[in-house]
């Protein structure tokens, strides 16, 4: 919740290019189930900060592939995102 709480504020308030990418543990949080979880994907969105989730860690989880994407979020591999972002001259920040 911090860390897409953080992302929201730094586009909202400071107008930073910021993406979310969803990993791990971090990829339930992309069902939306708990309605603060949900209201902070729907801010994201408003605010056209792009969130992306591992498909590989939906499907180890057993998560409802579309309702995740039904948020708004892509699915794309770790390796293909992280490499990007990196060669992007994103800050990678872990929450």
């Amino acid at each position: 919740m911090s860390g897409l709480r953080l992302a929201q504020r730094l586009k909202s308030t400071r107008g930073q290019d910021v993406k979310v990418y969803l990993f791990g543990p971090g990829v339930a949080l992309g069902e939306g189930k708990d309605p603060a979880i949900k209201g902070v994907l729907e801010d994201l969105r408003g605010a056209e900060v792009p969130v992306q989730a591992c498909p590989a860690n939906v499907t180890q989880m057993n998560l409802d592939e579309k309702l995740i994407t039904g948020f708004g979020i892509e699915l794309r591999p770790a390796g293909e995102v992280l490499v990007e972002l990196v060669d992007d001259g994103y800050q990678v920040i872990g929450v």
